[in-house]
C-alpha cells in the first residue's frame, strides 16, 4: 500500500512549480528545504482532511485498524482539538458532564466553549505523594444523574495511573451515557502486555491519543478514535471541522501515517526491546537507598513513566531536574514538589537508560548530604465550590484584585500549574484560603502558571461584585 509519506516524497521529486500555498514554495529560499518540500496544501491527489475520500481516508482507516477503533480521525492541533470536539459533540449549554478533576486544561476549555455543566469527581490521592490516582466506579456512580450526558476521564494520568475503564463503561452504557477518555499519554499501551489495556479495549466511546508523547511522531500530532453507537458521529465531525485548522500540515499528516506504518511493520520488535530496557532499569532502582522509583499500582499503571520519588527535606523534583540537566545533561519531562517524571518511549536507547541509572545512583549516594532549599508540606486536593458555570464566568465582567486578598471572590480565569496542566482554580469557582496557601507554596517552589492574565499571580481577575458572595 502506498503511504501518504511516500506519495509526498514522490511529489517532491517531480519538481512541480508550486503556484499555491504555502509561501515558502517548497523551500526555494534554502530554509529547511528537505522538510518544506513535503509541506503542501490540499492539491489534487492529496485529499482534504475535512472531507477525506482518498489517500487520507485510507490512511485513517489503516490507523483505526491498528489501534482497534471503528473510526479514527487525524488531529493536527494536538489532543486538545480532539477533547474540544468530543465535549462539543456530547453536550449543549447547561447539560451535565461528569469530569475527573485531574483532567487537562483542554477539558475546561471545552466546558467554556460548550457551556456544559461540570459535575466533578476527585480521584483518590496516592499515599505519600503529590499526585492523584484513578477514578473509581463508585465515584462515577455517585456523580451520575438522570441529566448526565457524558463522562470524561484522564487515563492514564500524567503519572501513568489508569482507571478501570471497563467497569465505568459498563455502568454508563446501561444508562446511555457517553464515555470520553483522554488517553493522550497512552498511545503506546496497545502494543505490549507490559502496559495496561487501552480505553478502546475497555469499550470507551471516544478516545483521544497524543501520538507525539510516547510514539515516534512530531509534537502536535494526535488521533481521535470512536466506537459504538452512543456518540453522535455527525456532530463530532462538525466539531472537528470547526476546531481543527483549515490549513492542516501535510508534514504532520504524513508523520501520523508513517508512525502507523512503523507500528504495523516494526512495532512488535521495537516494543519487545523497549520493555527489556524498562525491566533492566527497574532492577537497577532496587539498589537505591533514598530515591524511590514508584512501583505501586503495577496492575493499572503505565510503567513507561519513570516516577522518581524524593526524600522529604533533602530535595524536590524541581531541584533534581536541575541537577540532572546541569551536571549530567539529562532533561526530564517534569519536576514537581516530591517527585520527577522521566518519560520513555520505544525510541529510547540502552545508552540513555544507562546514563539515567548512573546519574540517579550517584545522586542517591550523595543525597543524605543535601538539604532542599524548598521544604514544603504535602498538598491536599479538594473539590471546588462552583458559583457559576465556567462559560458564564469566562465571559462575565471582571476586575483585577490582589491575589492575597481574593479569598471569598469568584475567579474569572484559570490558575493552572504547568506542568502538569491541571487547574487549581477554574472560572466560576470560589477562591478559598486553601487556594491561597497552595498557590503560594507552588510559587515558592518556582512552579510556573498559565491561564491567568498575571502569571506571577500577584493579581487575579475575579467576577465583579463577587467579593460580597
Amino acid at each position: 500500500m502506498t503511504t501518504l509519506y511516500k506519495t509526498l516524497q514522490h511529489h517532491a521529486e517531480q519538481c512541480y512549480y508550486p503556484f499555491h500555498m504555502p509561501g515558502h514554495k517548497g523551500g526555494r529560499l534554502g530554509i529547511f528545504t528537505e522538510i518544506l518540500q513535503q509541506d503542501i496544501t490540499e492539491i489534487e491527489g492529496f485529499d482534504n482532511l475535512h472531507q477525506p475520500n482518498g489517500i487520507l481516508l485510507e490512511s485513517q482507516k489503516k490507523c483505526a485498524d491498528i489501534f482497534g477503533a471503528e473510526e479514527s480521525f487525524y488531529l493536527v492541533n494536538g489532543s486538545t482539538s480532539g477533547i474540544l470536539s468530543a465535549v462539543l459533540s456530547a453536550c449543549s449549554e447547561g447539560e451535565e458532564i461528569v469530569v475527573a478533576r485531574n483532567c487537562h486544561k483542554s477539558v475546561y476549555s471545552a466546558l467554556v466553549l460548550s457551556g456544559a455543566k461540570p459535575v466533578y469527581v476527585l480521584p483518590e490521592t496516592i499515599p505519600q505523594s503529590d499526585f492523584l490516582g484513578s477514578v473509581s466506579l463508585k465515584q462515577v456512580q455517585n456523580a451520575v444523574t438522570k441529566n448526565t450526558k457524558a463522562v470524561i476521564i484522564t487515563s492514564p494520568t500524567y503519572e501513568g495511573i489508569t482507571s478501570d475503564i471497563q467497569a465505568i463503561s459498563d455502568f454508563v452504557h446501561k444508562k446511555g451515557i457517553l464515555l470520553i477518555v483522554d488517553e493522550a499519554h497512552g498511545s503506546h499501551m496497545k502494543f505490549h502486555d507490559f502496559f495496561p489495556k487501552t480505553a478502546l479495549e475497555q469499550c470507551a466511546d471516544i478516545v483521544i491519543q497524543s501520538l507525539h508523547k510516547t510514539l515516534p511522531c512530531p509534537t502536535q500530532t494526535a488521533v481521535l478514535h470512536i466506537q459504538g453507537n452512543i456518540a453522535n458521529r455527525k456532530r463530532l465531525r462538525q466539531a472537528l471541522d470547526m476546531v481543527q485548522t483549515s490549513s492542516p500540515s501535510y508534514i504532520f499528516l504524513s508523520a501520523i501515517d508513517a508512525c502507523c506504518d512503523w507500528l504495523q511493520k516494526r512495532g512488535k520488535l521495537a516494543f519487545d526491546d523497549y520493555v527489556k530496557k524498562l525491566e533492566w532499569f527497574y532492577k537497577q532502582s532496587e539498589y537505591w537507598k533514598n530515591i524511590i522509583l514508584f512501583k505501586q499500582y503495577d496492575d493499572c499503571r503505565d510503567k513507561g513513566k519513570l516516577i522518581l520519588q524524593l526524600p522529604q527535606m533533602q530535595m524536590t523534583g524541581i531541584e533534581l531536574n536541575d541537577i540532572l540537566m546541569k551536571r549530567y545533561h539529562l532533561i526530564l519531562e517534569m519536576g514537581y514538589l516530591s517527585y520527577s517524571i522521566a518519560m520513555t518511549s520505544p525510541a529510547d536507547t540502552q545508552k540513555g537508560f544507562h546514563m539515567l541509572a548512573h546519574a540517579i545512583t550517584q545522586i542517591d549516594n550523595d543525597i543524605c548530604n543535601m538539604k532542599s532549599k524548598t521544604i514544603l508540606p504535602p498538598i491536599k486536593s479538594t473539590l471546588p465550590i462552583i458559583k457559576c458555570l465556567p462559560r458564564e464566568a469566562f465571559f462575565a465582567q471582571k476586575k483585577q484584585i490582589a491575589f492575597l486578598e481574593s479569598t471569598g471572590s469568584v475567579s474569572g480565569e484559570f490558575v493552572i500549574p504547568y506542568p502538569p496542566g491541571i487547574p487549581i482554580i477554574a472560572p466560576g469557582e470560589l477562591i478559598t484560603e486553601q487556594h491561597i496557601k497552595q498557590i503560594n507554596m507552588l510559587k515558592k517552589a518556582n512552579i510556573s502558571f498559565v491561564g491567568c492574565y498575571d502569571n506571577t499571580l500577584n493579581h487575579i481577575q475575579v467576577l465583579k461584585g463577587s467579593e460580597t458572595i
